[in-house]
């Protein structure tokens, strides 16, 4: 569930978004919930996923999208040719992820970056574990995801996302006050261009920071 928390009308190109989520027409800030996400199966049928976020253009070719696995073993992931992809671990353990070009291992708090062109299986414990995945079309989009465990200050890209994995982070900006991030919740920004300062309580405290914007041409 998605709860607009300000929004003022700004110029912007027309597209349309498919999906749960509706793409915001004008600038905004708003506030999501990833646990009252409806699950819905993988292109290929191999898993389930709740999409968080994502664009689309009137021809329907996706922009992007943000959105959160559940893997409860080995799978198979689906191929999407002209995206790339940035995944990150947000449960304890190791996902070993192979494909035709060798093999690498995602770990919490570090970014696995790879093409949506590519064959790739992950492989792990039998214990389910979540995974976020940012996907952008290739020329069109980049992402810069990070993850944060102290306390910063974030410009935000035209469109930005900001999801609380555990702890708990205090966010506060010239148009935001006392608003408080519990685990699995998040802010969806909008062409905001304030900076967000985020403030970490406790110990223990992951943020995942992404950052979306159109490639220059």
């Amino acid at each position: 569930m998605i709860d607009t928390l300000l929004s003022e009308r700004v110029p912007t190109r027309r597209h349309r978004t498919k999906g749960t989520l509706a793409q915001p027409s004008h600038a905004s800030i708003r506030f999501f919930d990833c646990t009252s996400l409806a699950p819905e199966p993988w292109a290929n049928g191999g898993g389930t996923t709740r999409t968080v976020a994502q664009q689309s253009t009137d021809d329907h070719a996706l922009d992007w999208r943000v959105s959160i696995a559940t893997l409860d073993g080995p799978a198979k992931f689906s191929v999407f040719s002209g995206l790339d992809r940035t995944l990150v671990l947000l449960d304890e353990g190791t996902v070993e992820l192979h494909s035709q070009d060798g093999a690498s291992v995602a770990r919490p708090g570090q970014p696995v970056q790879f093409s949506g062109d590519l064959l790739m299986w992950a492989s792990m414990s039998v214990r389910p574990v979540n995974v976020l995945n940012v996907m952008t079309r290739r020329g069109a989009c980049h992402a810069a995801v990070s993850v944060a465990t102290h306390s910063m200050r974030v410009s935000p890209a035209s469109t930005h996302l900001l999801l609380c994995v555990a702890g708990e982070w205090r966010v506060g900006s010239s148009l935001l006050n006392s608003v408080s991030l519990q685990p699995m919740t998040g802010i969806w920004l909008e062409g905001r261009r304030e900076e967000i300062d985020l403030h970490a309580v406790g110990l223990g405290a992951r943020l995942v920071s992404i950052g979306i914007a159109a490639v220059e041409r």
